[in-house]
């Protein structure tokens, strides 16, 4: 539950309308996150949802899972809850639920590309140790074959979703449901982000 009433309930008249009937149009209660992005839409809703949808959706040398799974991998090293579900799903819906669950667990797959595996330690550390990343890092993204555009992408969506981590946990939003994971997974990776807001 958000935390905050004016979050909670401090919406203009047509956010309200959304809200109240986003059950009868999509057929579930509407997630918390969608409070903080109708809250201020103009600081964070609009420019926000842009923002996700380029470094999510557009042309990448990283597929739409392999994005969505590093948002995840970057939200479990947060400890951010909604976002890991949220984007886990997407991914497994991309990419498959076992390649998504090895890769929470530590383990390598073949499901996953050795590039997207290559750059998982370098997101890990550049999301808990910042401090610490270094050219050798990138000299070994490089050696595992990745291009500067490639590790730009992967670090925009780390950086993207450390913020995001903090915003959603501060402000409280509740996991997904079953339902809702199903059926916003499905959504985002059909229709994409942003629109809307």
């Amino acid at each position: 539950m958000i935390r905050l009433e004016k979050v909670r309930n401090g919406h203009s008249v047509k956010h309200k309308v959304m809200l109240t009937l986003a059950p009868l149009v999509y057929g579930m209660k509407p997630p918390d996150i969608l409070r903080v992005f109708f809250y201020r839409p103009e600081f964070f809703g609009r420019p926000f949802g842009h923002l996700e949808q380029d470094l999510l959706r557009h042309e990448s040398e990283w597929s739409v899972g392999e994005r969505e799974l590093f948002a995840a991998y970057t939200s479990v090293k947060n400890r951010c809850r909604f976002c890991l579900e949220a984007h886990g799903a997407v991914a497994s819906h991309a990419l498959g639920h076992g390649a998504v669950k090895a890769i929470m667990d530590g383990v390598s797959t073949d499901q996953i590309s050795p590039k997207a595996q290559a750059v998982l330690p370098f997101l890990e550390k550049l999301t808990l140790r910042p401090d610490d990343v270094s050219k050798d890092d990138i000299d070994r993204l490089r050696a595992a074959g990745l291009s500067e555009e490639a590790i730009l992408d992967a670090a925009y969506v780390a950086a993207l979703f450390c913020m995001t981590n903090r915003i959603v946990d501060a402000l409280g939003c509740d996991p997904l449901s079953p339902k809702q994971l199903a059926k916003s997974a499905k959504m985002l990776l059909e229709q994409g982000y942003g629109g809307g807001r």
